[in-house]
This record gives structure tokens, C-alpha cells and sequence, in this order.
């Protein structure tokens, strides 16, 4: 079983959510890297941030896991990384990822609306994964932070 960390990045009032080249079209989702050999947790959040978008990463909460068998046994856990407001500027890494950008509560509260992927000719919606994953979760806890 592989340890994968899976994590979304807030900047206090914003989201940040990237997608990749095999994403079904218009899904933003939080992201992941898998930990290295003999890397904690921590380690692998922070060099993933790092690499995938270019941040530093200033404080970390731990949310939940989730069992991911999928394309191999993988064991996600989830986490929440928050990065200075005045450091935002991305620096996305194109080789791991084909976008990354910042979403406000609206948009991600749009995004939460979208009951299934946009089919072929549709207008492009930005969507997120399923509600039994992971990263839906670290969105919907973001939000739920937001409003209070």
C-alpha cells in the first residue's frame, strides 16, 4: 500500500484546486503526490506544494484518510495547507499538472451545484470529484470554515 498525501490549500478567503491532463474535462480537484521513502507526512505536503504550484506551505491540519484502490492500493490522507495571503503567485509545474488556479467560496459554491459532468457540446462548468472522495471532502470542509 502506497501513502499518498491529498491536500487542499486555502490562502484564508480562497481555495486551490488543479487539475490534470486525464481529468475528465472541467473537474478541479485538491491535490496529491505520493510521500517518498522515508518522508513523513508533513515532508511530502510541503514538497508536493512546492513542486506542483510553487508555495510554501505555513501550517498543516490533519482531516481524515481514505482507503483509494485505484490504478493500485493507495492510502490517501487528507489534509488541509495553508499558505501566506501574500504569497499566492503560482507556479505551476505543467509536466504534473495541465491547470491550478485559485477559486473563491462562490465559485467553489457553483461548483458544488454541478450534479454531473458536463457531456460532449455542453458549455464548459467547472466541477469536483464525487461526494465519496476524499478531496470532496477537504473542499466541503473548506467551505463549511468559510461560513463560519
Amino acid at each position: 500500500m502506497s501513502p499518498v498525501v491529498m491536500f487542499l490549500v486555502s490562502d484564508g478567503k480562497r481555495c486551490l484546486l488543479g487539475r490534470q491532463a486525464s481529468f475528465p474535462r472541467g473537474m478541479y480537484s485538491a491535490l496529491a503526490g505520493f510521500c517518498d521513502m522515508g518522508e513523513c507526512l508533513e515532508e511530502a505536503l510541503c514538497r508536493e506544494v512546492a513542486e506542483e504550484v510553487g508555495l510554501e506551505v505555513q501550517r498543516i491540519s490533519y482531516s481524515s484518510s481514505q482507503h483509494w484502490p485505484f490504478p493500485h492500493s493507495s492510502f490517501l490522507l487528507g489534509c488541509h495547507a495553508s499558505v501566506s495571503p501574500a504569497h499566492t503567485q503560482l507556479n505551476v509545474d505543467v509536466t504534473e499538472l495541465e491547470d491550478a488556479r485559485w477559486f473563491s467560496l462562490e465559485e467553489i459554491d457553483s461548483a458544488l451545484q454541478v450534479r454531473s459532468p458536463p457531456r460532449r457540446g455542453d458549455a464548459p462548468v467547472v466541477w469536483l470529484p464525487p461526494k465519496h472522495t476524499i478531496a470532496r471532502q477537504l473542499i466541503t470542509e473548506w467551505t463549511d470554515r468559510q461560513r463560519e
